[in-house]
């Protein structure tokens, strides 16, 4: 089959979105498909995701966003000209640049996830580069919603014989956005849901809420892990850490994720001196989400915490493989159930152990911990976490835990590319 994939979200962009359309890529290309993928262009940094995009066409178009070409320019020429940082410009732009991040921060919008979005200029555009030619499936990767814009367009033009709608959040049942737009928003969801042949989702909580949406069969498809990613760590024997290692690795979402609970319990047991800085360390890498310095600050325990920045993916993955525990943040939100965030998947298959908080053991993501055998849910319970933490610094030998394999095999991205694929088959051949 002829397919074509659209998603923002694509390598060299290091985000754990991106693996989902990656791996959708990879395993139809080995599986015989023709294959072409629709982006964004990518800016290419120290830390890009590096991986082996060969076996497949990838068609970038530029995503216009105003004064954001001149705004990297000037951050670019700072290291070679420290002059720029006094210029009325450069302080006009860091102003203008601020502004923009709390207004889309606070509101959804231009920030890939409500309406209105500078990825919808762009779907007009995208839409030009691949419309000359018939696609035996499109499948259109959001958010941004806008993606699916031209999975839309395709079908209405008859360029597209079978268009999978893929959601990796809720849209319209999402947090934020601004009120004067939702008419707008859910005409358009609407009309996505009502023109595909297939909706795909990321977990059966939200599988639940788009099918009270919509008649459209809605499936899941899990987000995954890749064995490929870990070959050359998994080579090498974990480290033998001298004090009990904990690692997150990841965004963040403040007011949505919060790991307060860890927090505060080990404050409290660096109050009642039952912890030192060398028998405990916990570490968070990701974005600046995720340096929580002045949360570690407030509840004593700066010394036993570290921020390691943005790190290249096989740093990521190495802390995580060579940590003690990992931590898992549930994804807590009234109006979205059943979040399975990418990042459970690669603690399942990589990670001693994971300590999940604000989790409990009959949600989603709880029961898949508690099937594999891979960890523990705490929920809030503070001194189950004290409990915990002090029973692991005193043994630092009892993790003998063994994982349930069987049932964690079933998340390899191959698995489930291939499963995406039978859906598509089963909802019939292309014409």
């Amino acid at each position: 089959m002829k397919i074509l994939i659209v998603s923002t979200y694509f390598p060299p962009l290091n985000s754990i979105a991106s693996l989902r359309p990656y791996s959708w890529a990879k395993w139809f290309s080995k599986a015989g498909h023709d294959v072409t993928v629709l982006t964004t262009e990518k800016r290419v940094e120290a830390n890009s995701l590096k991986l082996d995009c060969t076996f497949f066409k990838v068609i970038e178009a530029p995503l216009r966003i105003p004064f954001m070409k001149s705004w990297y320019n000037y951050k670019e020429n700072i290291t070679q000209n420290i002059d720029v940082k006094n210029s009325i410009k450069y302080r006009l732009l860091l102003n203008l640049k601020a502004m923009y991040d709390k207004f889309s921060q606070s509101t959804g919008c231009f920030y890939t996830c409500r309406y209105p979005d500078w990825h919808d200029e762009w779907a007009g555009r995208a839409f030009k580069l691949v419309k000359d030619e018939a696609w035996d499936v499109v499948i259109s990767s959001g958010g941004p919603y806008s993606m699916h814009r031209v999975g839309l367009n395709l079908k209405k033009h008859r360029k597209a014989k079978k268009w999978v709608v893929d959601w990796r959040d809720l849209w319209t049942r999402n947090h934020n956005g601004l009120r004067i737009f939702h008419p707008i928003e859910k005409y358009l969801e609407n009309k996505f849901h009502a023109n595909a042949d297939l909706i795909t989702t990321v977990s059966e909580g939200l599988a639940d809420t788009l099918r009270q949406m919509t008649p459209t069969r809605v499936e899941v498809i899990y987000n995954g892990y890749d064995p490929d990613d870990y070959k050359n760590i998994i080579k090498i024997p974990r480290k033998d850490n001298k004090r009990y290692e904990i690692v997150y690795t990841g965004t963040i979402y403040r007011g949505f994720q919060d790991p307060t609970p860890l927090f505060q319990a080990v404050g409290e047991l660096v109050a009642e001196k039952k912890l030192r800085p060398n028998n405990l360390h916990i570490t968070f890498a990701g974005p600046k989400s995720s340096d929580l310095s002045e949360m570690a600050k407030a509840y004593g325990i700066n010394d036993y915490f570290t921020y390691a920045g943005f790190l290249p993916r096989e740093e990521a993955l190495a802390l995580q493989y060579n940590a003690d525990a990992c931590l898992f943040l549930e994804y807590s939100n009234p109006s979205v159930k059943g979040v399975l965030t990418g990042k459970l998947f690669e603690y399942l298959y990589t990670s001693n152990y994971i300590l999940a908080i604000g989790v409990d053991e009959n949600s989603e993501s709880g029961s898949l911990i508690k099937k594999t055998n891979s960890g523990i849910c705490f929920g809030n319970d503070i001194n189950k976490i004290k409990n915990y933490i002090l029973h692991r610094v005193e043994n630092r030998n009892c993790n003998n835990i063994k994982k349930n394999f069987s049932i964690i095999e079933q998340f390899e991205r191959k698995r489930q590319a291939m499963k995406l694929l039978e859906l598509i088959e089963e909802s019939g051949q292309p014409e």
